[in-house]
């Protein structure tokens, strides 16, 4: 097995002790027990691997070691695998992936080339991210078009939040709209490779709702604590409170809320003062929430 490939799926085995007490080593400590932490058995019931350049074992690698799992051969033997997310990747063979019948979210690097046909065998999969070293060719696409008409979540489909938070110029005042409307919007489910990071892709993917004008009529109280609400939640699963990512700095397209009455937001500083006196002079109550 790829030697990168057993450290993701020790990194995501929080049971096991040797593991455990590898990652509480200084770095050079931690290099010196490389050939130990490759014996370590990984257990048969293993559901998911992780591989990022934050990963805890990333710092176990020799000097100068390639750090990309580079084959996924092996990975038949832990068919209970469900979250496959290998961001420090670049694999050419995708066939053994087709040997995991629960296997629901991958992020896999691949080169431009890559035969994606494999993952079509892949019933369970919810979500798939293939990070191609290059421009993906025409075949990667037609298969990942099939994905995305059966009803996967592919990120490499999905429009650029920005652009796509449109009426809005702020993708977190349209995460805020929708929110407000989630009882008469109907918002698709959002899947998470790592619970604890901001994902711009299921941001995305909550950007690509279209709320029809008269959905948008209906708000009359636009309330935002700057995260905790249920949408933030969708985009950062385990939010810790203690970061700004889901603060609205600017208000462009708010007119689009042609009913709007009252504005509360926390917090208010981040926002253009001549933005809220705009919306002040149209008799609108702008505050700080809660306040």
């Amino acid at each position: 097995m790829d030697p990168c490939l057993r450290l993701a799926l020790l990194e995501a085995d929080y049971h096991n002790d040797v593991v455990g007490e590898a990652r509480d080593r200084p770095i050079e400590e931690l290099k010196a027990r490389y050939a130990e932490l490759l014996a370590v058995e990984v257990p048969a019931d293993a559901d998911r691997a992780c591989w990022t350049d934050e990963a805890d074992l990333w710092d176990a690698l020799p000097d100068g070691a390639d750090g990309r799992i580079r084959a996924l051969a092996g990975i038949d033997r832990f068919p209970g695998l469900r979250n496959l997310y290998l961001r420090e990747s670049e694999v050419d063979d995708l066939g053994p992936l087709a040997a995991l019948p629960g296997l629901e979210l991958l992020w896999l690097g691949v080169p431009p080339d890559a035969d994606l046909t494999p993952l079509l065998a892949c019933d369970g999969l919810k979500r798939v991210h293939i990070a191609a070293a290059g421009v993906l060719h025409p075949p990667g696409h037609e298969v990942l078009a099939a994905l995305a008409a059966r009803g996967v979540q592919v990120d490499n489909l999905l429009p650029d939040p920005v652009a796509a938070a449109a009426p809005f110029g702020d993708p977190i005042l349209k995460l805020a709209v929708l929110d407000t409307l989630q009882r008469t919007v109907e918002l698709p489910p959002t899947y998470f490779f790592d619970e604890f990071e901001f994902d711009e892709d299921n941001l995305a993917r909550l950007m690509a709702v279209a709320v029809p004008q008269a959905e948008l009529d209906t708000v009359e109280t636009l309330s935002w604590l700057g995260g905790g609400h249920a949408t933030a939640h969708m985009v950062w699963a385990q939010w810790d409170g203690e970061s700004d990512e889901f603060s609205i700095r600017s208000l462009a397209g708010v007119e689009a809320l042609r009913n709007l009455r009252k504005l509360a937001l926390t917090p208010l500083a981040l926002l253009p003062e001549r933005q809220i006196a705009q919306l002040r002079a149209r008799g609108i109550t702008v505050s700080e929430w809660p306040g």
